[in-house]
């Protein structure tokens, strides 16, 4: 699947690189609302697709989970025009202000907690709140060093990992975690990644950080240690995350750049089992060709469209 997100990232590069995040952008209207809905749903909050476009169109919420879709949609609108022009200038813009202005605008403080905090459910114990600003120093330091080095999506992960550890805020922080990790993708010339909200792909996403954050319990217990954390990351398995982030990359890198083929290069796009029959692949073949990612493709109802020249050539073939 990695390996199909660089020939994906190549081709939006040949196609002039990632669009500007407008809302008259329809690809990028339906990518932020349904990370909205997906990045709360994760949270316990369930929105409809109804419900959204209400408080959308109204501004004013009228229930709890519309409050906090509205919340996290504007702080995810803003964060991404913000990194777009990272993008843009090729110039990279992170520090503390930032993180705390996101949590304040999905709805919370915006403030480092000062006490102790427990994560339901989960193994690690984040650290007390006497030493929150000194991992919060670390993380802004990391991300500012490591952020243009190769295996950027291995950093991802692991920074992701890191941030839900410590936990710094009293609540958010999932929220604000994830659109931080769309932030960093953003600037890098990526579209967003929506990690799925259903049960089932929550308990993934949930692992994946269990499995992250195995090297980090020992030293959230006890007073910050700059150089064993950093040691704790190069040590950091955050394999089972890094694959999350890039099946959930593929569906939006896929949305954008069919609109611009179809744009730039008036593609004409034809229903799965045309493509099959053509390229000689059985029906079954083919819908699993583009289940794992082998064609850009996108689903138009229920059926799944794409062309022929969108097999992936290196992890293509029969």
């Amino acid at each position: 699947m990695r390996n199909t997100i660089v020939e994906r990232f190549d081709l939006l590069k040949r196609l002039g690189g990632l669009p500007e995040p407008e809302v008259i952008n329809e690809e990028w209207l339906y990518i932020l609302k349904e990370e909205t809905r997906n990045s709360i749903l994760i949270e316990g909050f369930f929105v409809s697709e109804d419900e959204l476009e209400e408080v959308l169109a109204s501004g004013r919420p009228l229930k709890r989970n519309q409050e906090e879709a509205l919340n996290y949609y504007r702080a995810a609108r803003f964060l991404y025009g913000l990194s777009y022009e990272n993008y843009r200038s090729k110039k990279f813009f992170f520090g503390i202000p930032l993180i705390r202005q996101t949590n304040k605008t999905i709805g919370e403080k915006g403030e480092f907690r000062k006490g102790d905090s427990r994560i339901t459910g989960a193994k690690i114990v984040p650290p007390p709140g006497l030493y929150v600003d000194d991992w919060m120093v670390f993380f802004e330091e990391h991300i500012n060093q490591g952020f243009s080095q190769e295996g950027f999506f291995n950093f991802l992960a692991k920074q992701h990992v890191l941030f839900e550890a410590i936990h710094p805020f009293n609540d958010g922080n999932g929220r604000t975690g994830r659109i931080i990790l769309n932030y960093f993708l953003i600037s890098a010339g990526y579209p967003p990644v929506i990690l799925k909200g259903d049960e089932e792909n929550k308990k993934k996403y949930y692992k994946a950080l269990e499995q992250g954050d195995s090297v980090l319990r020992r030293l959230t217990e006890i007073p910050f240690f700059r150089q064993a954390v950093r040691n704790a990351l190069e040590d950091m398995n955050a394999s089972s995350l890094e694959d999350l982030i890039s099946e959930g990359l593929r569906t939006n890198f896929d949305r954008i750049l069919i609109r611009l083929l179809e744009e730039k290069e008036q593609l004409k796009l034809k229903p799965g089992q045309e493509v099959g029959k053509a390229l000689n692949y059985s029906p079954d073949s083919i819908r699993t060709l583009i289940s794992r990612g082998k064609f850009i493709a996108v689903k138009r109802g229920k059926e799944w469209f794409t062309h022929e020249k969108l097999l992936l050539k290196k992890n293509g073939g029969k």
